[in-house]
């Protein structure tokens, strides 16, 4: 059998392995007996629809598997009819956090055969066996699909031993671009625990991947990398996790294990690690292991807002992680959401001062938007505050709900971009900013960002 795995065609700018593919591809190729498993990532190699079906054509697969999120999702059911259209018969499948929380919007298109939720390694390799043999897909988790015109949703279940699940498969994937934020190249991102225990409310993690933290062991993390820098020649890698500082043992005990093994790379955390669990001996220990960089949520600078989001930050906090961290030389980010559906122009203005007033060297600000799936999401539903909005077209760069204090989105628009460009455009930040980012695929990664986030309207 025949499986071709897709990331989308899409203009976001974020450019990055789709880790959940290689996840599933290594564990098809393990599991599962006379499997033939390809990859394309339409977004990285600048493949459209058209040249999709040429694809398509060439490689004649039997089964189509896309991962999409909900930017994506009208692009991976394209994909689907495009594929239908060379073959009828070809099985197509969309997973991802989209599928996840609207299976059955996605499922109501005849063109998509079945969706899975939340995790899909273990469930897609049943999926492909039932699909080889019996086909009584009533024995597979965490999937969906047509019977006599119903939905059926099997019950999710996610892997629990997560060192038993075989390395992403980089092979498979290939190389990705110098993003802006990569010191050395190439890079590889690194999953060492899935899950996440808080209750923020524009976050759906802990509802894709569950409320309970699942962490692989440090030794299984120190064989993953050991293969990555053998085998892919790496210069650096990335921790993707919601949570790596979470388990305070679990991350000394990895920091020792880099020491030991002399693995000798630099790496970062760029997905937001959580101030409450940082401290000086870990910043330092973590610094001493080859860590350059950290990004944190901080999100809002209003003590309001923190509460509204649920996030709840001791702002004393956040500036004493931010200050150790500079102590020991590591580059800090700061993670900012502007237009939350309960924030006033004031509450922006407290965002601003905070984002230049602490001494980070980048910051992501990002306009609000509704993740389906996520608390707030729920809740502006029942407030009849999502009708006749298209989530398949809400970009972080443009404003999509308008916050309780506003009168216009353009009003937001306009204090996104001032935050931009104040916090970027000072003498102890801009310089340091391009000297770090001078590669062409950084270069052409800052332009994109600079075009959606500053020139859209």
């Amino acid at each position: 059998m025949r499986v071709l795995l897709v990331k989308p065609p899409s203009n976001t700018h974020f450019v990055m392995p789709p880790i959940g593919l290689g996840y599933i591809a290594s564990y098809l190729k393990k599991k599962v007996e006379d499997i033939e498993v390809h990859f394309l990532d339409c977004l990285r190699d600048g493949i459209n629809h058209q040249k999709f079906a040429d694809h398509i054509r060439e490689l004649k697969p039997d089964v189509v598997g896309i991962t999409a999120f909900s930017v994506e999702v009208d692009s991976a059911i394209r994909c689907c009819q495009v594929a239908k259209s060379v073959a009828s018969k070809i099985v197509t499948v969309i997973g991802g956090p989209h599928a996840t929380f609207m299976p059955e919007e996605i499922l109501s298109n005849e063109q998509v055969d079945f969706i899975f939720r939340n995790e899909a390694e273990i469930a897609f390799a049943e999926f492909i066996e039932e699909l080889k043999d019996s086909r009584r897909f009533e024995r597979v988790s965490n999937i969906g699909y047509k019977v006599d015109g119903r939905i059926q949703l099997n019950p999710v279940q996610l892997p629990q031993e997560l060192d038993d699940l075989p390395f992403p498969d980089y092979e498979f994937m290939g190389l990705y671009p110098k993003t802006y934020k990569m010191k050395h190249y190439p890079s590889a991102p690194i999953l060492t625990s899935r899950g996440c225990p808080f209750p923020c409310t524009y976050c759906s993690g802990g509802k894709l991947s569950g409320k309970k933290v699942r962490s692989r062991s440090p030794q299984n993390i120190i064989n993953e990398i050991k293969l990555l820098k053998k085998n892919n020649n790496i210069k650096e890698f990335e921790i993707w996790d919601d949570n790596f500082t979470l388990n305070r043992k679990r991350t000394d005990d990895f920091c020792d294990f880099l020491l030991k093994e002399k693995i000798n790379l630099p790496w970062w955390c760029p997905n937001g690690l959580r101030v409450e669990t940082l401290d000086e001996p870990l910043i330092k220990k973590m610094k001493e292991a080859g860590l350059y960089a950290i990004a944190i949520g901080v999100e809002s600078g209003s003590e309001k807002i923190q509460k509204d989001m649920k996030k709840n930050l001791d702002f004393e906090k956040v500036r004493e992680v931010v200050t150790l961290g500079n102590k020991y030389r590591i580059r800090m980010e700061g993670f900012f959401i502007l237009g939350y559906p309960t924030e006033t122009r004031e509450d922006i203005l407290k965002t601003i001062k905070m984002s230049k007033g602490l001494p980070l060297k980048r910051a992501s600000i990002l306009l609000f938007q509704p993740l389906i799936g996520s608390e707030i999401y729920d809740t502006l539903k029942k407030e009849g505050r999502l009708e006749g909005l298209d989530m398949h077209n809400a970009e972080y760069s443009n404003p999509t709900i308008l916050p309780q204090g506003f009168n216009d989105l353009a009003e937001l628009k306009k204090l996104h971009k001032r935050a931009i460009l104040e916090f970027y455009l000072r003498p102890k930040v801009l310089p340091g900013f391009i000297l770090e980012n001078l590669s062409r695929d950084q270069l052409k990664h800052i332009w994109a960002m600079i075009k959606k986030y500053l020139f859209s309207r």
